[in-house]
């Protein structure tokens, strides 16, 4: 009898170990199949961090591209675009701060070329969408008083008169600035002209000309869109000069050199559009080309300008045949 029972136990005793085998080959076949799992997810991750989403972001416009080693490109579209629209003001430098897929925070050091101050504006740059929370220094400018006006001057005979009254009565150590408009539009060869015959005069030979405005479109369809550059020019990019003649500015400040500088600042512009690398002024893409193709037909020529002055020079500018109105904007100590 016990040797029956002790037999009739070892079936049991079998099926045990075969339980415990299955067992053990499925836990074994489960962590397997997790580690495959596990690695085939931290591949994919992998693969999309540092593949994906980088090829994915690199068709969205990066602030840190570079095409010529004088800046980023973000910098260098901004100083042309600044010079364009907003008289008086410079790029200096451009910071940004990656925030997300294609984000950017942005801080752009500008410089008054008026005052020589400098501030910080910011804004983002969010999947080639630019927006600059200070962006009313690009659009208002001094373009709203720039201009003469068809039916004779903006100024009353008795608003005239006191700011005559104003202007003599203002100390030497206040500077100036003002806006001046000409009777007749001027070829850069007359501005120089004019400019260098105002560097005789005692009196208003300490007058500088920082922007001047240039005619984009027909007399009889008015003044806009208000575009110009500025005079001296602006920070050197001397790669970006072999391919934009001039884009800097004149070297030397003539006819042939200005008038280089304000068409090279459209066609880089329109080509960094072109490329979805671009500022569209007004929100128009085509302007850049609208009036590079103007100024092709009708020449670079100027209808006012930005200038600092004293106040006696401003005075005299008054009563100068070829001005046809200054329009005062600001002032400030000048004891430098």
């Amino acid at each position: 009898m016990e040797d029956n029972r002790i037999f009739e136990k070892e079936p049991q005793w079998e099926q045990d170990s075969e339980l415990r085998r299955i067992r053990k080959t499925i836990r074994r076949r489960n962590r397997k199949n997790i580690c495959v799992s596990v690695l085939l997810a931290a591949v994919l991750l992998v693969v999309t961090v540092f593949g994906i989403l980088p090829w994915a972001e690199s068709l969205y416009w990066n602030p840190d591209e570079t095409t010529y080693r004088d800046g980023t490109d973000l910098e260098i579209t901004l100083q042309a675009y600044t010079e364009l629209f907003a008289p008086g003001y410079q790029i200096v430098w451009v910071d940004d701060q990656r925030t997300g897929f294609a984000e950017y925070e942005l801080q752009i050091r500008m410089k008054s070329t008026a005052r020589d101050e400098v501030f910080t504006a910011r804004g983002t740059l969010n999947r080639n969408k630019l927006w600059l929370d200070d962006m009313f220094i690009f659009q208002e400018g001094k373009n709203h008083s720039l201009g003469r006006d068809a039916n004779g001057k903006r100024l009353t005979p008795s608003e005239t008169e006191a700011l005559r009254k104003q202007l003599s009565e203002l100390p030497d150590f206040i500077r100036l600035e003002a806006t001046v408009d000409f009777p007749e539009d001027l070829s850069m060869e007359e501005l120089l002209r004019f400019y260098a015959d105002c560097a005789m005069d005692p009196v208003l030979n300490n007058m500088r000309i920082t922007w001047l405005a240039v005619r984009t479109r027909a007399q009889s369809d008015g003044y806009g869109p208000f575009c110009g550059m500025s005079f001296h020019g602006g920070r050197p990019y001397h790669l970006v000069d072999l391919e934009y003649r001039c884009f800097s500015g004149a070297a030397n400040l003539n006819q042939e050199s200005l008038e280089h500088h304000f068409k090279s600042l459209l066609r880089y512009s329109a080509d960094q559009v072109e490329k979805g690398r671009g500022i569209a002024p007004y929100g128009y893409e085509e302007l850049y080309t609208e009036i590079l193709d103007y100024v092709e037909e009708n020449g670079v020529k100027t209808y006012g300008v930005v200038v600092t002055a004293s106040p006696q020079s401003l005075l005299k500018l008054m009563d100068n045949n070829r001005v046809h109105e200054v329009w005062l904007i600001d002032g400030w100590l000048d004891i430098g």
